[in-house]
């Protein structure tokens, strides 16, 4: 992954990390704070619930004894329950009901049959052995199930057995549900019966308006073979109301114990969660869009810098050592840059002072060989002379033919000397820097070594346009003469091959030049001896001097050109010339 992409991916970490925890921990904190409070609701609900049921079965104790005391007093009603004749009973149990604000209330004989009723008039002479079945409870509240003209409605009732007038009667007294304010009302609340054992399926929503005494919940949910609605399986919560007696819970319509509670769910905290998820997740989008751009423009003002010093150090390590490292990249890449440009300074200074050794050097070795060489032709001189004035002492005739005999050891002596200059001519190292076409220089070598020995071709490809450099016509003339003369010799001695000449432009870095490129197919360059091809005096013909490419590339720096020797062997060498564009060249 490269500079920027970490950046921006740590951008992201460091932008979402922190906002996920915050998100995560202000939910849980809410939820739980809301939760807390809604439990606290709930339990004071379920006490004045639990307060209801008690006071409820409390209210019908009392009216179920008014009851038995107006049957008990009132004479119209014992002549009507001897002779079992007039509407006297019902009418005075329909006052009752509507005095005593009950919807319910109801006599029975001892056989079970109703004998006035309240709620359903109609069903006076009809037998009823669910409703006489509450008496064997007496004292209880129970819940059961009556019948009335619109539907079946779920009520508690109290029940007990009553002599009047000799004549043993049972006694009931009864309200809905909701009337009683037993059922809680609200969004998620709901009362749930459960029968002793906790069996499958004996847990039940209590209601109003179902048969069996089971009621509807508070909100849909799939019915039983009964007839009955399973409870909510999403209830947070449940608080105990109380104990009660349930008529007719099962199929066999038996009176069977329950446990009463109030369960309730918790809309409001879902809706919380919900949203606190929303805002999160849009908390973040938006942080990472943020961290993306930021990243972005971070990574790009950070990494800018950092890929302009890597080019300098790239166009460094390609020989330009003029270059110099800038800043801009805040304080620590400065201070990079400084030490960097440095350390650059030292290199160069370095370098020149390796170059005044080599040039000691070279020098000294060259005044060795020229003193050895210059000795060796002095010699022979020396010693003709000294033949000479040994035959002039002895007279014109002796000096004549010693003369004869030895002017041929001078003259040969001459000559070695002489060419003795002329090869010492050629190290003479010259450059300046003037205005020169580089095509035009490439392209007269080219048409010079036609001549080349037979199996080996000289291709120029210099280009049409003129290549303005800064280097002298002479000097110039002698690098191209150096590098071509040195592919040719190496395609001769293996049996032939092609030397290609190229010139192309080169806008690398602040300052433009060309690249001139000798290359050929030769054997190539052992590694050992790669290293050494620009040391004075180095060569592996036996009759090179080993001075041209130390020429050549004492010529190129001295215009602070570059020179760049490649090869491998088995497949020839490759030298690349890089020289500045001279000045007014547009091109």
């Amino acid at each position: 992954m490269s500079f920027r992409g970490r950046l921006v991916v740590g951008g992201l970490i460091a932008a979402l990390v922190p906002v996920l925890l915050l998100g995560l921990l202000v939910r849980g904190v809410g939820v739980r704070r809301l939760a807390d409070a809604n439990a606290q609701r709930m339990a004071e609900r379920a006490d004045r619930l639990t307060a209801a049921w008690a006071s409820a079965g409390e209210m019908l104790g009392e009216r179920l004894e008014t009851l038995g005391t107006m049957l008990e007093q009132d004479n119209e009603i014992r002549v009507a329950l001897r002779t079992a004749q007039g509407p006297a009973l019902r009418d005075a149990v329909a006052r009752f009901a509507k005095s005593s604000g009950l919807s319910v209330a109801c006599v029975l004989d001892r056989t079970g049959t109703i004998l006035a009723a309240s709620h359903f008039p109609g069903d006076a002479g009809r037998r009823a052995p669910a409703l006489a079945a509450l008496a064997d409870r007496p004292g209880a509240p129970v819940v059961t199930t009556l019948s009335q003209p619109a539907s079946d409605v779920t009520v508690l009732a109290r029940a007990g057995r009553l002599a009047v007038a000799g004549i043993e009667v049972i006694l009931i007294v009864a309200e809905e549900l909701p009337a009683l304010g037993l059922i809680p009302a609200g969004e998620g609340l709901a009362l749930l019966a459960v029968a002793e054992g906790g069996a499958p399926g004996a847990e039940r929503v209590v209601g109003d308006g179902v048969a069996a005494g089971l009621g509807t919940g508070l909100r849909p949910a799939d019915t039983d073979a009964a007839g009955s609605r399973s409870p909510d399986p999403g209830h947070r919560g449940r608080h105990r109301i109380g104990r009660v007696l349930w008529q007719g819970w099962g199929d066999d319509g038996e009176t069977v114990p329950v446990e009463l509670e109030m369960a309730w769910r918790d809309p409001l905290l879902a809706d919380l969660v919900r949203s606190y998820d929303r805002a999160l997740l849009l908390s973040l989008a938006v942080a990472a869009a943020l961290a993306l751009l930021l990243g972005r423009a971070m990574s790009r003002r950070l990494s800018s810098p950092v890929e302009r010093l890597a080019a300098t150090a790239r166009r460094v390590h390609m020989g330009r050592l003029d270059e110099t490292f800038g800043g801009g990249g805040g304080r620590e890449l400065d201070r990079l840059g400084f030490f960097l440009n440095g350390m650059l300074k030292r290199i160069r200074d370095g370098i020149v002072q390796v170059k005044d050794a080599e040039k000691r050097a070279t020098l000294g070795e060259l005044a060795r060989q020229v003193n050895h060489d210059v000795r060796n032709g002095l010699v022979p001189i020396r010693n003709v002379m000294s033949h000479l004035g040994e035959a002039h002492r002895s007279g014109p005739a002796e000096l004549a033919g010693v003369f004869e005999a030895r002017s041929g050891t001078v003259t040969a002596s001459m000559d070695y000397l002489g060419e003795l200059a002329d090869r010492y001519r050629a190290v003479a190292v010259h450059g300046a820097r003037e205005r020169t076409d580089l095509r035009e220089v490439a392209r007269a070598v080219v048409e010079a070594s036609q001549a080349a020995p037979p199996g080996v071709r000289v291709v120029g490809e210099p280009g049409r346009e003129p290549a303005w450099v800064e280097m002298d016509a002479v000097s110039l003339r002698r690098v191209v003469d150096n590098l071509v003369g040195n592919g040719v010799e190496a395609v001769r001695g293996d049996g032939g091959g092609v030397v290609r000449v190229t010139v192309e432009a080169e806008r690398e870095g602040e300052r433009p030049g060309y690249v001139l490129t000798v290359a050929d197919d030769g054997p190539g360059i052992p590694d050992g001896v790669r290293e050494r091809v620009f040391e004075p005096f180095f060569t592996t013909r036996g009759e090179g001097t080993g001075l041209g490419l130390a020429i050549a590339r004492r010529l190129v720096r001295d215009v602070g050109g570059s020179i760049v020797l490649e090869s491998e062997e088995g497949r020839g060498t490759r030298v690349s010339v890089r020289l500045n564009r001279a000045e007014g060249d547009l091109r």
